[in-house]
C-alpha cells in the first residue's frame, strides 16, 4: 500500500487540477455569457403634466414605441402625474399605450394624480399602483365650443356650420358620445376589477388613491419600486437592469401649473369644438 501512495497522491493532484480547469472555465463562461448576452431591461417612462400640444404627445408616443421596439425591454413601468389633456391626444397615447400592452407587460405607477385622460392612459396596462393620498379618476368631458359665427360682410361661406362643423346643439349630443367612449374604456380594461357602476362613474368624481382600490379603480397601493418589481413579476425575470427611457431619448416636460384653469381654453376663433379629457380647476 505504501508504494501505491505516491501514485495516488499524483492521481488525487490531477482530479484537483481537473476540478481547478472546470471552475474556471465555468467563470470564464459566465462573464463570456454576461458580456454577450445583454441582461434584460425594464423601461421606465414618466408622463408628467397636463397633455395638450402636439409636442407632448408625440414625445409619449416616441417613448412608449421606444420601449415596444427595444428587444431588450421586457416591461415597461409608466410613472403617471397628470391631469389629463386634449382628448385625440389622450386617446392616441392610450391606444399606443394598449399595443405595447399587446407584446410587454405594463405597469403603472400613479404618483400625485392620474385623474381625467392620466387615469385614461393608465387604464391601458395590466396593473395600476397609486399611493393612499394620489388622486384617480375624474371620469368624464370637459369641452369647449366655438364662439358663434359673426355677420362679416367680407367673408362667405356657402353653410351655416362651414366654419364650426355644426350646430351648438349638435355639438353637445357628441360631447356625451366622448364621454361614453371613456366610460367604455374604463369598464372594459377594469372589468371585474371595477366595484362601482357605471352611473357613479359618470359623475366624474376624483378619488384618493385608498378608495380608488376600494372601488377597483386601481389595482394595489404601492410605489414606482413595487410597480416596478411586479412589471418584472409579469415578464418572470429575476436579475435586470433599469432603462429611463425619458433620459434616453432626452425627453423632459415643462412643469407648469398642474390643473388648468378654464379661461385657459376658451376658443380664440370659430373653429371645430374642442374636447378635453382634462380636469380643470374650480373656480
Amino acid at each position: 500500500m505504501q508504494g501505491l501512495a505516491p501514485f495516488w497522491n499524483k492521481i488525487t493532484r490531477l482530479k484537483d487540477s481537473y476540478v481547478l480547469l472546470i471552475i474556471i472555465a465555468l467563470i470564464m463562461g459566465l462573464l463570456i455569457f454576461n458580456f454577450l448576452i445583454k441582461m434584460p431591461d425594464v423601461g421606465v417612462i414618466t408622463i408628467d403634466g397636463h397633455i395638450m400640444d402636439e409636442k407632448t404627445k408625440d414625445d409619449i408616443v416616441k417613448m412608449v414605441r421606444y420601449a415596444r421596439e427595444d428587444d431588450s425591454i421586457k416591461a415597461v413601468v409608466l410613472e403617471i402625474n397628470s391631469p389629463g389633456g386634449e382628448a385625440s391626444k389622450i386617446e392616441a397615447i392610450y391606444l399606443e399605450v394598449l399595443g405595447l400592452r399587446d407584446e410587454k407587460p405594463v405597469v403603472v405607477s400613479i404618483d400625485g394624480a392620474g385623474v381625467s385622460g392620466g387615469y385614461y392612459i393608465a387604464i391601458a396596462s395590466n396593473f395600476i399602483y397609486a399611493k393612499p393620498a394620489s388622486e384617480v379618476g375624474s371620469i368624464g368631458v370637459t369641452s369647449v365650443l366655438p364662439r358663434p359665427v359673426e355677420l362679416d360682410e367680407e367673408r362667405i361661406i356657402s353653410g351655416p356650420y362651414k366654419t364650426t362643423g355644426q350646430s351648438r346643439k349638435y355639438y353637445a349630443s357628441q360631447v356625451e358620445m366622448v364621454k361614453e367612449s371613456f366610460l367604455r374604456a374604463v369598464i372594459a380594461q377594469r372589468g371585474d376589477r371595477l366595484k362601482i357602476d357605471k352611473e357613479e362613474l359618470s359623475k366624474a368624481e376624483i378619488y384618493v388613491g385608498i378608495d380608488g382600490l376600494k372601488y377597483g379603480l386601481i389595482d394595489e397601493i404601492g410605489s414606482k419600486s413595487d410597480a416596478i418589481e411586479k412589471a418584472a413579476g409579469y415578464a418572470c425575470i429575476a436579475n435586470y437592469g433599469l432603462v429611463d427611457i425619458n433620459e434616453k431619448l432626452n425627453i423632459t416636460f415643462i412643469h407648469r401649473p398642474f390643473f388648468v384653469d378654464e379661461s385657459a381654453l376658451s376658443q380664440q376663433t370659430n373653429t371645430v369644438p374642442i374636447n378635453y379629457y382634462l380636469y380643470i380647476e374650480p373656480r
